[in-house]
């Protein structure tokens, strides 16, 4: 390989890592964008306060999550 070879890959390389971030960032918008349905309901997360056990004491109280499914028709 030539030097004029490995100046010009050093310089593509350069220019990918210069423009990766942006592109990262217009791809995650969007993706999101087409995540973002409104028919879709959203899960609810519950978290209780710990009861005083020795384990919830070190983890923390209960966890639930519950999701409110629509019917077809609707």
């Amino acid at each position: 390989m030539s030097v004029w070879e490995k100046v010009r890959r050093l310089i593509n390389a350069q220019k990918f890592y210069a423009t990766l971030p942006s592109k990262l960032d217009r791809a995650e918008q969007e993706f999101l964008s087409t995540q973002a349905d409104e028919g879709i309901p959203l899960p609810e997360i519950l978290e209780h306060e710990p009861d005083g056990s020795d384990a919830q004491i070190l983890l923390g109280g209960e966890l639930h999550s519950r999701h409110t499914f629509m019917e077809e028709h609707e």
